[in-house]
């Protein structure tokens, strides 16, 4: 079931109703005399009828008798019709089809790309803190959550990974140390019962260590907190250092955004002169994001899901209450896109 656009529209063709439709399936091309409802797209939101100046717009069983050819032609219009790719969109993999149907958005699938202003290190350090990572793993969990929150580029930088990478070089470095003291200062023979209990010994605390640094990852569920890995045994005192050195020069080795993170709007614009005296209704309705905070390793995503149910065909049909029952939802992941399905 859904709306139909009516004789009063003839020449008239008044643009309301397309600016608050939700789901873009109202059209119309060069020649025509009137807007079309598409009878497949439509969600019986109810959106548009209020909006048109003219009352064109009925719902497909409530059109005047008089009108009821408008319904077979609102059809028809749309078996010829093909729906424009945006402006500055080529057809490239999955072709016109794939992005007509990424267009559209509904009330039980909301996508949105997040392009939110993001702190970044300085192009000529980037190089550099790479390949430092070895070595910067070695300082202790505040050092490195403050360079990685700078850096904000795992690929650049990551306090777990560069953690990792230290824990594996003191599987080498403590043995060869220990193995090194042995002989020179307790004179054991090179190939000597003594130099391999050395050797051991280094393994032994290069391992014990990286469980004690890892211990965080290893023991506690998931959390809002962020892991602290450890410092090295050699990294605690020169973090200390480290860490006032970082917070002194940040402003100089990071470029920060020029405008703060703000509210991202939903999937419906919000300016349309059906609501634009009460935006919170309309975020009722169709729901909203409130907040979306990319941080190093999560997303933290504040959203309020639709608690009204519009006044459509289907509430009247099933006499379904003013309020939405509870959701169930699911969130995918597609590289800077984040899908919400409820």
């Amino acid at each position: 079931m859904a709306y139909v656009i009516c004789e009063p529209c003839v020449d008239v063709m008044d643009t309301a109703c397309i600016d608050v439709c939700p789901v873009d399936c109202i059209h119309t091309t060069d020649g025509e005399k009137q807007l079309y409802i598409h009878p497949d797209e439509c969600i019986d939101c109810g959106a548009c009828e209020p909006a048109c100046p003219v009352t064109a717009i009925f719902m497909v069983d409530e059109v005047p008798a008089q009108w009821d050819s408008y319904t077979e032609l609102n059809a028809k219009f749309f078996e010829t019709f093909v729906k424009p790719v945006k402006a500055g969109v080529a057809a490239g993999e999955g072709g016109e089809g794939a992005q007509a149907e990424e267009d559209k958005i509904g009330i039980e699938e909301f996508v949105q790309t997040i392009e939110t202003p993001r702190s970044s290190i300085r192009a000529l350090l980037r190089p550099v803190v790479m390949i430092s990572q070895p070595v910067l793993g070695a300082f202790d969990a505040k050092f490195k959550n403050e360079l990685e929150e700078i850096v904000n580029n795992p690929k650049i930088f990551s306090a777990a990974i560069s953690t990792g990478i230290n824990s594996l070089i003191n599987l080498m470095l403590y043995p060869l140390l220990f193995f090194v003291i042995a002989i020179k200062v307790w004179n054991i023979n090179l190939f000597s019962s003594g130099g391999n209990f050395a050797i051991f010994l280094g393994i032994g605390l290069a391992v014990v260590e990286g469980i004690y640094r890892f211990k965080e990852e290893l023991t506690t569920t998931m959390s809002d907190e962020q892991p602290r890995y450890g410092a090295a045994l050699y990294g605690w005192l020169p973090s200390l250092l480290a860490r006032i050195l970082l917070s002194a020069a940040r402003t100089a080795v990071s470029i920060e955004p020029d405008a703060p993170r703000s509210t991202l709007p939903g999937a419906v614009l919000t300016d349309g002169p059906i609501y634009q005296e009460d935006v919170r209704e309309r975020y009722r309705r169709y729901g909203m994001v409130n907040r979306a905070d990319e941080k190093a390793d999560r997303y933290i995503i504040e959203i309020e899901f639709p608690r009204w149910v519009p006044d459509c065909a289907y509430k009247k049909k099933y006499n379904l209450p003013d309020r939405m029952p509870d959701y169930a939802y699911q969130i995918d992941i597609d590289e800077n896109t984040i899908v919400v399905q409820a």
